[in-house]
């Protein structure tokens, strides 16, 4: 028998699910805001999903998940806190946000932990996402 496993071996993040309202606002706020593509689009009759991708990120997916029917609370499942996204200068991501028309609702920048400008805002149905600039 092989070595006993200590734990799982995670290879990488493979996709996010985000439950939306509006599917899109939110596709259009991935793809103007972060440079996402639509993937793929399905309708199961019961919910709607669209894969986005990015060139930048390799093997990573953001599922955009509608439902078309009444559902159970997703709270059952748990959720997750915030997505977060590393960008090479927070502030010109700010910046190009107002061109573009996007109100981010900005937070303070501050310091993460890790010595890192972080900053967190809400995307178009509530998720809560974080840029983390990596220290130079």
């Amino acid at each position: 028998m092989g070595k006993e496993m200590q734990y799982l071996m995670i290879k990488r993040v493979e996709h996010v699910g985000i439950i939306v309202s509006n599917m899109e606002e939110s596709i259009n706020f991935y793809c103007n805001l972060f440079d996402f593509n639509v993937e793929m689009k399905q309708n199961t009759g019961k919910k709607e999903l669209v894969f986005l991708s990015h060139s930048g990120l390799p093997g990573f997916e953001i599922e955009l998940i509608r439902d078309l029917e009444q559902t159970n609370d997703y709270s059952e499942h748990g959720l997750v806190n915030h997505l977060a996204f590393v960008v090479d200068d927070i502030e010109d991501v700010v910046e190009c946000c107002k061109q573009k028309g996007v109100n981010l609702e900005v937070g303070k920048i501050k310091r993460g932990m890790k010595g890192r400008k972080t900053m967190r805002f809400k995307g178009p149905n509530g998720e809560v996402l974080q840029l983390v600039e990596e220290r130079k």
